[in-house]
């Protein structure tokens, strides 16, 4: 199995192309609305005419007249700033001068400053190609200038920028031709997962100054006498040469999230290959091209036959050549859509060379910054220059498309990236890819905001105004103005709304404008009667692909529970290591997430359950009894302080490695089904088949779940619908909690003793109900002998018993006296209901009862939700859910340096007024000239 590596980050850019693209922001302009900045080369470069001829052929002559030429003249150099005395400076290759501006230009996109980076290791690859100055100054020989040596050597370009940055990791000039920015990238990237360099700079060179490189490439029937290059048409007969400078600095994502920087996107892998042997040195190879991409999608866990995991864009070389054009088509087709069969889907393909020239030594780096921009903003540019589609391409554009106009980004499922591919080949056979995806920034929340007024009305206009404030001010600063409303007085009318962005938030309130308005009052809750929270945890059934993704990006309390456990499992004996990763499983889309086998879900359920604790005790959550279903047990027992986290990922990860050795008698199949039944019911039912079936759950007074032989469930299942009782047969093939899982019993057992389990002194406030025990539980406790059982044991009794879940909630019930809420901890509220109903018997109420997390719900959103809801229940002079709790939970989406300040400007609140009637006040941005305004409800009668 191929691990991933980390991604790497994207923290600056910067660049200087044709048609004024001056920066990446002016670049995004002229990709978005593209439009021909080709020019005729002027004499200030050289004298076309006296080196044109129409024939290719011709000695010493170019047929092109044309190229995409910078606006700026590169003449121009503030040596000064450089520390460059005159003579050194005049011998410089402008490509120097050029790159040392773009780099500092660069710098200043990343938030630091030269200073912050001097000493540092910051490594440099610079891509190029093309030394038009080398040739100029070397027709003078007997006038060379004195620094001619540093001033045109290739390996300069890269020397240079380190020597005046003072930066002291790799410094390297790269030269495969048109792919050598794109492997300077790569080698980036390896600097850094090699930790060679804490901060790389992969850029790209190339200036057009002389006729020479026009005369060869000529020869080699490269160039475009037409001036143009059009990928993919039929009047494609060559690239058009470009000039262009650009930097992107990078760094690994982690050292990215952990210095606080803007992260652009990430580069989730690349990779570098060559053509090998081919018809001719110049001629590229679709068979090396499709197996680099796919060793480079197959490197960081991707399919890229698969259209969860295929890009949604590919920025392709396309030059616009004969040659090369067909052969690059095949390859994406080959690799995306393989084996010539019918595929649904389309995948967009364009190239940046349509638009700005190919720029050759700089192309590589240009398409990175073209699919960077594009994730960004979400939108894939158009290309130009394609009218009719090359009748070579044909056989292979079935599922790929041009686009003529910038376009929308195709729909991605929820929680996964856009992600683009990039290719560049060199004309000498090094081909290289990357593989590019947005990056959802971590400090976009999750965010509570809290609203209270003194009746429904007022909390509707508040949620109204607030709304109408966000749609005005989409930049809001979302941190301050959670913090304000945190701050502002308590009233009895209250909501809580979660969002991460203020788009988000603002549809959210107009959403529930309306229904606030028939709010209830929310009874203040006694500072000597703290609230109590009974824990509830799922057992297995309600897992789903991709569950959590979305905390482990955003909150580094769970990133660390969960990397310390996969550390746990890796400490296993290498016999028994796991060969799939806790968070690859998590990240993993449902086509090839394993999360239904056993020996994966099983881990993975209690890994979440265990961080998720860690997360709602960092946001003040405590609770006062837990009671867990079948293996939420193992989640329980963490939460009450019984194990720590190292021994719950061990005890469930051995229960589902020993679940295939689960069967019947001489082999039999088993299999499980839910029934309306009581406890005593199905446990009568189920003596009428003389073993072959038994009582798997106890889940409420009218639910249970039975387990054994397949014969014998299929027998069952017939007889209770003809008896017009509710009975529906699992979609599982192991009779868990039956006769079949003694087989995996002893070696269970002997696991965990091999592994050293080790019961842990539990939490004096926090009591757990044992749905192993059941009602005979009141006689027992963790804290005395029966402790130790949970160092083996007992693990192998909740594996092959009855889970007597409604039993254990009845007695937290029954012994507990009273609880303020149920809280479910798993991936999905699926013991709702069940609970709910013992809930209701035995106290004649209905409890608040919320999961943490919900099934296909972004899981930031939907633990943000479990802790607003929290806030509004409970109203309090000493609340649960506090901003310092938020932050605790997810430093990472607030400064931990500063505590973020009121927004004094942009407050919303209300106020009682005489005679029941309430008044609304939103006073908006001053700076903005906004004014308030004031809504009044009507005045009732007295």
């Amino acid at each position: 199995m191929v691990t991933a590596r980390e991604p790497i980050a994207v923290v600056g850019s910067s660049c200087r192309f044709p048609g004024g693209a001056t920066s990446a922001s002016k670049l995004w302009e002229l990709l978005e609305n593209p439009r021909d900045v080709l020019q005729e080369i002027p004499a200030t470069r050289f004298n076309t005419k006296a080196f044109h001829h129409q024939d290719s052929q011709h000695h010493g002559s170019t047929n092109v007249k044309h190229a995409y030429l910078l606006d700026e003249d590169p003449r121009a150099f503030d040596r000064d700033f450089f520390s460059i005395n005159p003579k050194e400076a005049e011998a410089m290759d402008p490509q120097q001068r050029m790159l040392l501006e773009t780099v500092y230009e660069g710098v200043e996109s990343t938030g630091y400053s030269m200073q912050q980076l001097r000493g540092s290791s910051t490594a440099v690859f610079v891509g190029c190609m093309s030394f038009d100055y080398q040739f100029t100054a070397i027709r003078g020989i007997d006038s060379l200038p004195q620094y001619h040596g540093t001033g045109t050597a290739a390996s300069i370009l890269a020397n240079r920028v380190s020597y005046f940055y003072d930066w002291r990791g790799p410094s390297v000039a790269i030269d495969t031709a048109c792919s050598s920015s794109l492997v300077a990238l790569h080698q980036a990237v390896s600097a850094l997962r090699n930790g060679e360099a804490q901060m790389a700079v992969a850029a790209g060179s190339n200036l057009i100054i002389g006729p020479e490189p026009f005369v060869s490439e000529s020869k080699l029937n490269m160039l475009s006498p037409n001036g143009r290059s059009c990928m993919w048409d039929v009047s494609a007969d060559g690239y058009t040469r470009g000039e262009g400078f650009s930097a992107i600095f990078l760094k690994t994502l982690s050292q990215a999230v952990a210095d606080g920087d803007h992260i652009e996107c990430i580069v989730r892998e690349t990779g570098v290959n060559s053509d090998g042997k081919t018809p001719g040195i110049t001629m590229p190879s679709s068979e090396s091209q499709a197996q680099l991409i796919r060793e480079t999608y197959a490197r960081c866990g991707l399919d890229p036959a698969s259209a969860s995991d295929r890009p949604q864009y590919f920025e392709a070389h396309g030059t616009g050549t004969q040659a090369g054009d067909p052969i690059e088509a095949r390859a994406i087709q080959s690799v995306f859509f393989p084996d010539g069969k019918n595929h649904d889907g389309h995948l967009v393909v364009g190239s940046i060379k349509t638009v700005i020239g190919h720029t050759e030594g700089t192309a590589g780096v240009a398409g990175v910054l073209k699919a960077s921009l594009a994730v960004q903003h979400g939108q894939i540019p158009a290309n130009l220059h394609f009218n009719k589609l090359n009748p070579k391409v044909r056989p292979y554009y079935n599922n790929l498309r041009i686009p003529t106009e910038t376009i929308p980004w195709p729909a991605v499922p929820q929680g996964s990236p856009r992600r683009v591919s990039v290719n560049s080949f060199g004309f000498g056979g090094t081909n290289a890819h990357a593989i590019i995806e947005s990056w959802e920034a971590r400090g976009a929340g999750p965010f509570v905001f809290v609203l209270s007024a003194n009746s429904g009305p007022a909390l509707a206009a508040n949620a109204g105004a607030l709304a109408s404030y966000l749609r005005a001010h989409p930049d809001a600063d979302l941190a301050r103005l959670a913090y304000t409303l945190f701050r502002k007085t308590d009233f009895p009318f209250r909501a809580a709304f979660a969002a991460t962005s203020a788009e988000q938030l603002a549809d959210k309130l107009e959403a529930a404008k309306d229904s606030l308005k028939g709010s209830s009052r929310t009874p203040t809750i006694p500072e000597v009667l703290p609230v109590r929270i009974l824990g509830v945890f799922t057992g297995q059934g309600a897992q789903w692909a991709t569950m959590g993704k979305e905390l482990y990006g955003s909150s580094d309390l769970f990133k660390s529970a969960i990397d310390h456990m996969q550390q746990s499992l890796d400490s296993l004996p290498a016999k028994d290591r796991p060969d799939w990763s806790l968070v690859d499983q998590l990240d993993a889309p449902a086509e090839t997430s394993r999360v239904g086998e056993a020996i994966v879900s099983q881990p993975l359920c209690t890994a979440l359950q265990v961080a998720l604790v860690d997360v709602l005790c960092a946001a003040g959550i405590e609770f006062s009894a837990v009671v867990g279903h079948s293996s939420g047990e193992i989640g329980a027992a963490y939460a009450a302080g019984y194990l720590n986290a190292t021994d719950a990922i061990r005890v469930a990860y051995y229960r589902g490695a020993h679940s295939h050795l689960a069967q019947g008698p001489g082999g039999k199949r088993g299999k499980m089904m839910a029934v309306g039944m009581s406890l005593g019911q199905a446990t009568a039912f189920c003596t009428e088949f003389g073993g072959a079936l038994a009582v798997a759950a106890s889940n409420s007074q009218t639910s249970c779940t039975l387990a054994g032989n397949a014969e014998a469930i299929e027998e069952a299942h017939t007889r209770l619908q003809e008896n017009g009782t509710f009975a529906r047969v699992l979609q599982v093939d192991t009779a868990y909690h039956s006769h079949h899982m003694k087989a995996c019993g002893t070696p269970y057992l002997e696991s965990m003793k091999q592994c050293g389990v080790k019961v842990q002194k539990g939490r004096k406030q926090c009591r757990w109900y044992s749905s192993v025990w059941g009602p005979n539980g009141r006689s027992r406790s963790f804290d005395l002998a029966d402790g130790l059982l949970l160092e083996g044991q007992y693990w192998v009794d909740n594996m092959t018993q009855a889970v007597l879940f409604s039993q254990a909630l009845a007695r937290a019930l029954n012994e507990d006296q009273y609880f303020d809420l149920a809280l479910e901890v798993g991936p999905h509220p699926a013991l709702k209901g069940p609970s709910n109903e013992t809930i209701k018997m035995l106290t004649g109420l209905s409890l608040p009862y919320s999961g943490v997390m919900k099934r296909g719900q972004n899981a930031v959103e939907s633990f943000a939700d479990a802790l607003g809801l929290l806030w509004k229940a409970f109203p309090s002079s000493r609340p649960i859910i506090t901003f310092d709790g938020l932050c605790q939970a997810f430093p990472s989406a607030y400064d931990k340096k500063q505590k973020p300040t009121i927004l004094k400007d942009r407050l919303v609140y209300s106020v009682p007024s005489h005679k029941h009637a309430m008044s609304c006040w939103v006073i908006l941005s001053r700076m903005a000239n906004a004014t308030s305004a004031r809504c009044t409800g009507n005045n009732s009668s007295g």
